[in-house]
């Protein structure tokens, strides 16, 4: 992982827009529990995103080239409960088998842990290239 200041996104008063933004890099250690994504943003700044605790993870299509259209990023985006469910489904499926479908009772218990800031829900949509969701305990900006 990059050395540097990072600020947890709950402490941040603005989210930077990482709108056509491209992903350049993504570290992974699975015996940490760790993610770290780095951005090179409109204007060439490279930003990172460090992920904490991760609970589950999925990413498909990175390719060449990695655009984002939008992050959504809880508590800043407020995840429906029909969000939440596909997007916790997506996670645990593969492009060979569909996970188990996720029930209205753990959609609302994931709803409720997002929204006490116990859990951040982190998908990128893309303009092209690489779609990711994330579950973890924390998600951090470096800044």
């Amino acid at each position: 992982m990059a050395t540097g200041s990072y600020t947890d996104i709950r402490d941040l008063k603005e989210f930077p827009s990482f709108r056509d933004a491209e992903l350049i890099g993504i570290e992974h250690n699975p015996s940490l529990r760790t993610l770290e994504l780095r951005f090179r943003r409109v204007g060439g700044k490279v930003e990172a995103l460090r992920f904490s605790s991760v609970i589950r993870q999925r990413l498909i299509d990175f390719a060449g080239q990695n655009v984002v259209s939008r992050l959504l990023i809880s508590p800043g985006y407020a995840f429906s409960l029909a969000e939440v469910r596909n997007w916790l489904h997506w996670m645990n499926s593969r492009d060979d088998a569909k996970g188990a479908a996720i029930s209205e009772q753990n959609g609302e218990d994931c709803v409720s842990d997002l929204a006490a800031g116990h859990h951040v829900l982190f998908v990128l949509e893309p303009s092209c290239g690489a779609e990711m969701a994330v579950l973890c305990e924390s998600l951090a900006l470096k800044v």
